[in-house]
């Protein structure tokens, strides 16, 4: 029997009921699914539970990590370790199954081999019924993300690096792992089995933005920088420090959210600067919320006087912005949170960030 392994959050139900529909209509019915939440809002959690009572091989996890960014790779290792199978598939909600997919691939399990497949892309206007499918266009060998793996090699590499965060490369990189642990790479391209829910394109443009969706500029390039770092050492082991494909439970969760404002910082740079790269590290032990709101300068200042005209012209070598927008607030935080692997939530508005994290 295979587990195919769904993370989640916050996306179109009607995407999921259309994937899960097509498991319910295998030839092959003995399979199981991990439905992995990763933090969806109550809203969607509870009509995405509430569609999942009509599918007997689906196992319901969730996970409370909003007011953190998306992560697949997070999420797909609470799936892996949830798994009461030998081999589990990297699935996704927009993906629909042909019929006979589940019995390919037990015919396909093998324990030094790992196999993605190729996939079919939809047209918009494609809609899923009983019929053959037709795609518009193909994945090549470059998309791994549809990927059946031997479930042992994946504990023995420490499932997937959990530093890729929001989108990209975290299923190229396991697989170069696996490679370098001695499993070999197959690519499924007989039959198109597998086919891509049309949804629109991804947009790097909303990195750049403030948004709720919580993310930080370029950070498809950072994943990219992680993923070449460990194919040139030849990292095999990930996640050493950590208890990877771990839940956060509604207690933890309570209590950051629950932690009122200690502080207020203004984005003023060294403000920003000092609380990050000094302050943080000498907090003590217990959970911190502190506020970013935008610099305001000093009232008293009289920008339009004609002295301070005159030394901003002579001195204009000199000038530098002396504060940070609210979305450099959120990337340098984000950053500094994530890239030293803290316990944290991070709520954004037009208006401020707020800030909780947990000091141990």
């Amino acid at each position: 029997m295979i587990t195919y392994i769904y993370p989640f959050r916050n996306r179109e139900v009607e995407r999921v009921k259309k994937s899960l529909d097509s498991l319910a209509e295998q030839n092959d019915k003995e399979l199981e699914v991990v439905f992995v939440d990763y933090g969806s809002t109550p809203e969607t959690a509870s009509e995405v539970q509430h569609l999942l009572l009509k599918y007997s091989f689906v196992k319901y996890i969730y996970s409370y990590s909003n007011g953190k960014p998306w992560n697949r790779s997070k999420a797909l290792n609470i799936g892996i370790k949830q798994a009461q199978t030998d081999y589990v598939l990297s699935a996704d909600i927009d993906m629909i199954f042909h019929s006979s997919f589940n019995g390919l691939l037990k015919s396909l399990t093998d324990p030094i081999k790992v196999t993605f497949f190729k996939v079919g892309y939809l047209s918009k206007n494609e809609t899923y019924d009983k019929n053959e499918l037709v795609p518009e266009s193909y994945s090549n060998q470059r998309a791994k993300g549809i990927s059946l793996y031997p479930k042992e090699a994946l504990f023995a590499i420490n499932g997937f690096d959990e530093f890729f965060n929001c989108w990209g490369s975290e299923d190229e990189d396991v697989i170069s792992r696996l490679m370098f642990y001695g499993l070999e790479m197959n690519f499924y391209n007989e039959n198109t089995l597998v086919y891509h829910q049309y949804h629109k394109p991804f947009k790097e443009l909303k990195h750049k933005l403030l948004s709720k969706e919580l993310s930080y500029n370029q950070v498809r390039f950072h994943n990219d920088k992680k993923r070449k770092l460990n194919e040139n050492a030849k990292t095999i082991k990930v996640n050493l420090d950590k208890n990877w494909g771990e839940i956060i439970d509604e207690e933890r969760y309570n209590t950051l959210v629950n932690t009122p404002v200690s502080r207020t910082i203004t984005s003023y740079k060294t403000d920003v600067d000092f609380f990050l790269f000094y302050e943080l590290k000498t907090l003590n032990k217990g959970t911190w919320c502190f506020k970013f709101v935008e610099f305001v300068p000093d009232k008293n200042i009289n920008f339009k006087s004609v002295l301070y005209r005159l030394w901003t012209i002579r001195n204009s070598d000199l000038k530098i912005k002396e504060e940070y927008s609210l979305k450099e607030v959120n990337d340098l935080v984000l950053k500094f949170l994530l890239y030293n692997d803290l316990d944290f939530h991070l709520l954004v508005d037009s208006a401020s960030l707020e800030l909780r994290i947990n000091i141990v």
